[in-house]
């Protein structure tokens, strides 16, 4: 279905005002060879002629040619006669011609048109081709029946499609049954009666859905189309003879009736069939929303705990085909069916637990704790029975007959309503003017062949529910709660400044400020910077995102959006982190609440499998006094939803802010990304220093050690959750009663005691505080290195930082140089470093201890420390010996102690090489 939504979406922006004519003609030609693609891939070509953009395709031995005209109204028949000229000159008599006035529809077809083209072609007008576009029947079946005897210039769709069933549409009649009694044994609380109203004899089709209708009628929905019931005195009609019709229909109040037909829906008014949506699943349903609106339930919510994705959503019909307004639901669970609650909640329906969703803030069902216990094990059909109670009815939990109940969505419980021995629900209706329910069954009969039917009516059910409720009462700080309620995915409810706002261009979309006209509400208006399909592909990944953790106060919220992801709203925000650096360096409260809002939007996103990848400054915005997230752009969805996961290339996000594997494989990156980002926006935020690729902005104080360990370029060095990156924070940031020596010191008396985690914590505290004189030199030392080699290899980056900082020390403590003993120790810790990185081949490891060891070996010319260091030097090899050598070079004052290397034939001649230099200098 995917396929088909993406062309709808194509032909959606045909409508698109801004467009310029020649485009819109290129894109509508581009659409028709799409659809003639869908039945044969190969035959299709698309040519330019001279005169007139056309489409010529071969099928079933014919050739045949379609040109495309944008004309409309009195142009119409104009353009057709421009389209028979150019036919005349440029196709061969030989071909079959069709002429599709995209843009015109049947009524606008009148007889100077089917003038022009009598004898020359078929006319297919704007309700053909949109039904192609909704995959309600393929244009090359429409183009064959067109040309059928005696092919008049232009048939309307219907009477393309519609057909009278030979058979008479199956009979509902009055039960036949003694007065006041029922003939379904049923059980009902008191007050409630069910009773048999209509039944019919041995149908040989299966109803798949009813739906209520003015003046006492109903729709049922059968495989020959929509039969019409009288729902007091009995009887049947055909509605809607169109085969494929299938679930609920919807009547509004205008009389149009909406059904869906295979994967399209269809709308049926004024003897007019149209296509009005399409690429919906086989187990769609439909149902009437706010205002009327009717919106369509598809797809299949994710198996509980198998993390295997959804692919369920709710999409609002708009009668201009292509404006369909996608929700992507987020709900681990097996939905069968849905109903619309009032302003934009819905009951999503499922065996085990139903949910509550608002749309105006969230496309998630929310945790299990949020959910409710569904009263029928196939909840397969609802009706809404008054404020927020639901009659839900399907088969009973025991597997015999079926169950009534009505669910208090406010107060999360139900009752029963009535228990009847029937063999299946068929379709539930509730009269909205408060008056009866209509439960449509099927008696259970040994006749496998064939349905009986029996329609039942309930009345007296009415529960005793909580008190009726809208939409819960938006925070009083949600300037916003209005454009929420409002939107409907119409670019015009917007008045856009001309010029986008000083800091709007981003690397995929443009900002403007623009009003909501209704209310008057200043909002920031996104697009992308062109509708190529990465940048709207992008732009929808935002919205779905914004939708999914609606809930969040710290994600930025979507308020409205384009059905084509051509657009979104978004609350104007009042500043950026990137602005208010100055600020937050110098304020530890400010600084800790946008850390924690941050995570507080990463921990939802990354509970639903999303990974942001491109947390930076600019993208972590001020909005009425809170810290929110946006630019949710170049997310990564969750496993198994990635529907392109080479749209972001090899390298995304933002150089400077991105963890080092966005850069070479951005699609299998983990939480620990987002962490790294994060991190080094906190140091740069501390230090105001330019950020630099894959280089840390270690600041000093508390959250050094934050940013020091958020910030290796090994992902798995790093914290691997939030949670485990909020554990880091309270750990480093805590006040510190003790001294980091007292620390230190019971640190390593625990370490001495085998205590692997204390060595491990050891290590990690000697890097937070790299200028603790006395930490390093008096303890760090004392710490077994056969005990310490794995924790340090394990860890190399934060090794360099305890190499470094043990280098640096080399000139004292800020009082005099040195002790002896503090040399000795500096140069014996930096050796053996140096040795296990030279054994595990960690080359950079090994180079910065060398170099260490030799800066402290020239500055002390401590002799027994030089036998140590001599006896080493003498087993080095190969690479390790070609490094050491070049640490040596670089400290002549260090390679002089070892002048007798030079004559000794079993060292390596790296190192005799270099020993020779500084000694013949």
């Amino acid at each position: 279905m995917e396929d088909v939504r993406e062309l709808l979406a194509e032909y959606g922006q045909v409508h698109a005002a801004e467009l310029l004519e020649q485009d819109r003609h290129r894109l509508l030609v581009d659409v028709v060879a799409g659809l003639i693609r869908r039945t044969d891939p190969e035959a299709t070509a698309v040519h330019r002629s001279p005169h007139e953009p056309a489409v010529f395709f071969e099928l079933a031995g014919r050739d045949y040619a379609i040109t495309v005209t944008t004309a409309a109204g009195a142009d119409a028949a104009t353009a057709a006669r421009i389209a028979v000229t150019a036919r005349e000159r440029d196709l061969g008599p030989a071909a079959r011609w069709v002429l599709i006035c995209a843009r015109a529809t049947g009524q606008e077809i009148g007889d100077e048109m089917n003038a022009v083209l009598r004898t020359q072609g078929v006319l297919l007008d704007r309700d053909h081709l949109e039904a192609a576009v909704c995959d309600l029947v393929p244009l090359t079946a429409l183009i064959r029946a067109a040309f059928r005897p005696p092919r008049p210039p232009h048939t309307p769709l219907h009477e393309l499609l519609l057909h009278e069933p030979p058979e008479p549409v199956p009979a509902l009649a009055i039960a036949a049954r003694p007065s006041g009694t029922s003939s379904v044994p049923s059980r009902t609380p008191e007050g409630v009666d069910l009773r048999v109203a209509l039944a019919g004899e041995s149908w040989p089709v299966r109803p798949s859905g009813m739906a209520w209708a003015p003046t006492g009628r109903a729709l049922i929905s059968i495989e020959a189309g929509l039969a019409e019931v009288d729902l007091q005195r009995g009887g049947t009609r055909w509605l809607l003879p169109l085969p494929g019709v299938h679930g609920d229909a919807a009547v509004l109040g205008d009389g149009s009736v909406w059904v869906l037909c295979g994967p399209a829906v269809v709308r049926w008014h004024g003897g007019v069939l149209r296509a009005v949506g399409g690429g919906f699943e086989a187990n769609a349903r439909l149902l009437l929303g706010p205002e009327s609106s009717v919106w369509v339930l598809s797809g299949s919510g994710a198996t509980l705990g198998t993390g295997t994705g959804s692919t369920l959503a709710l999409t609002r019909l708009d009668e201009q085909v292509g404006d369909q307004q996608r929700f992507a639901l987020d709900f681990d669970a097996a939905v069968r069916s849905a109903a619309w609650l009032g302003e934009r909640r819905f009951l999503l329906a499922a065996g085990g637990h139903s949910a509550v969703i608002d749309l105006a803030l969230s496309t998630s069902a929310g945790t299990r704790e949020q959910w409710i216990e569904t009263p029928v094990s196939y909840p397969g059909y609802l009706a809404r029975s008054g404020g927020d109670t639901v009659l839900v009815a399907g088969r009973a939990g025991s597997g015999v007959g079926v169950e009534l109940h009505a669910l208090d969505t406010i107060a999360r419980t139900s009752e029963p309503v009535a228990e009847a021995q029937l063999g299946d629900v068929l379709g539930l209706v509730q009269d909205p003017e408060g008056g009866p329910a209509y439960l449509l069954g099927v008696r259970p009969t040994n006749d496998v062949d064939a349905v009986h039917p029996v329609l039942v009516k309930i009345t007296g059910h009415a529960a005793t529910a909580s008190p009726p409720a809208s939409a819960p009462e938006p925070p009083p700080a949600d300037a916003y709660a209005e454009v929420r309620r409002l939107a409907r995915g119409v670019k015009k409810d917007y008045a856009l400044e001309k010029f986008p706002l000083p800091d709007g261009k981003g690397g995929m979309g443009i900002v403007h400020e623009a009003e909501h006209k209704a209310t008057g509400t200043v909002v920031a208006f996104k697009k992308p910077r062109s509708l190529r399909e990465n940048l709207t592909a992008r732009m929808l990944r935002e919205i779905e995102v914004a939708q999914k953790l609606g809930t969040n106060r710290h994600v930025m919220p979507v308020l409205d959006f384009s059905p084509r992801a051509e657009w979104f709203v978004m609350p104007m925000a009042q500043s950026t982190a990137e602005r208010l650096q100055p600020e937050l360096q110098h304020d530890a409260v400010a600084l800790r609440a946008l850390v924690e809002a941050v995570a507080s939007a990463l921990a939802d996103a990354h509970r639903l499998d999303y990974l942001h990848r491109d947390i930076k400054p600019a993208n972590i915005l001020l909005l009425d006094g809170r810290w929110v997230l946006g630019d949710w752009g170049i997310v990564r969805r969750p496993r198994g939803q990635t529907t392109n996961p080479k749209r972001t290339g090899t390298a995304i996000g933002t150089l400077e802010f991105g963890a080092p594997e966005l850069s070479v494989d951005p699609h299998n990156a983990t939480p620990a990304s987002d962490i790294y980002s994060l991190g080094k926006v906190i140091g740069w935020l501390l230090t105001g220093l330019p950020p630099e690729t894959n280089v840390p902005l270690l600041p000093a104080g508390p959250w050094r050690g934050v940013v020091r360990r958020c910030t290796y370029r090994d992902p798995h060095q790093r914290p691997q959750t939030i949670a485990d990156f909020l554990d880091v924070v309270e750990q480093e940031t805590a006040p510190q009663i003790d001294l980091p020596i007292a620390r230190a010191q019971q640190l390593l008396a625990a370490a001495q005691e085998a205590d692997t985690d204390a060595a491990r914590q050891l290590l990690a505290l000697a890097a937070d505080h790299g200028d603790d004189y006395e930490l390093y030199l008096d303890v760090l030392p004392n710490l077994d290195m056969d005990t310490a080699a794995p924790l340090l290899l394990d860890h190399p980056e934060q090794t360099r930082t305890l190499v470094e900082a043990m280098t640096g020390h080399v000139r004292g403590d800020g009082n005099g140089w040195p002790h002896y003993n503090e040399s000795k120790r500096a140069i014996a810790w930096l050796r053996g470093v140096a040795r296990h990185a030279a054994e595990e081949q960690q080359w950079d490891l090994l180079e910065e201890a060398a170099r260490g060891m030799c800066t402290w070996d020239e500055a002390s010319n401590e002799f027994d420390q030089q036998i140590a260091t001599r006896d080493w030097l003498r087993r080095l090899r190969g690479q390790a010996a070609r490094i050491v050598a070049g640490a040596l070079r670089d400290h002549p004052g260090s390679a002089r102690f070892y002048y007798e290397l030079a004559n000794e034939r079993a060292v390596d001649m790296a190192i005799r090489s270099a020993v020779n230099q500084t000694t013949a200098n």
